[in-house]
């Protein structure tokens, strides 16, 4: 089983991320999903330890990574995206062909600053929201995700 904290659209406040990762001990791992990349590297040089998977947002002027990662673990296929090449804040039509194409056990996707978890045709789609600001709560938000073998679960939280 991997425990992953999974935020997005920090647009500079790498110290509210500080502060949540401080919280959970136990996590393996960041997932960073765009706006900015740069924070996900500063938190990358903070935190040695954890693992890092980062994607760039239509904020990042970032040109040598990919806009999309796909992930094995724990005998789970996730799929990472900003999500804006999807056109997300219009619709999931996109980004769910995508992870189909790909095979893809959840996809993970940020851009909306809103927090969304549900499945869509036994896909598992998470978005944390936003920590630097939710345009559905105003509140704060990111998400936990834990993969095992047995599945994937992810659960939405206020900073």
């Amino acid at each position: 089983m991997k425990l992953f904290l999974v935020i997005s659209d920090t647009h500079g406040d790498i110290f509210t991320a500080i502060e949540i990762i401080k919280k959970y001990p136990q996590i393996n791992g960041i997932i960073h999903l765009g706006d900015y990349y740069k924070d996900a590297n500063r938190l990358k040089a903070q935190f040695p330890g954890l693992e890092f998977f980062i994607v760039p947002g239509n904020c990042d002027f970032v040109f040598d990574m990919p806009s999309d990662i796909l992930l094995d673990i724990e005998g789970k296929r996730l799929l990472l995206t900003h999500g804006h090449r999807y056109d997300v804040k219009n619709g999931l039509e996109r980004l769910e062909i995508k992870a189909k194409k790909e095979n893809a056990d959840a996809v993970l996707f940020g851009h909306t600053h809103t927090p969304y978890i549900k499945y869509r045709t036994r896909i598992l789609f998470v978005n944390p929201g936003s920590l630097y600001y939710s345009r559905s709560t105003g509140a704060k938000t990111y998400a936990l995700l834990e993969v095992s073998s047995k599945g994937i679960e992810a659960r939405g939280l206020d900073a």
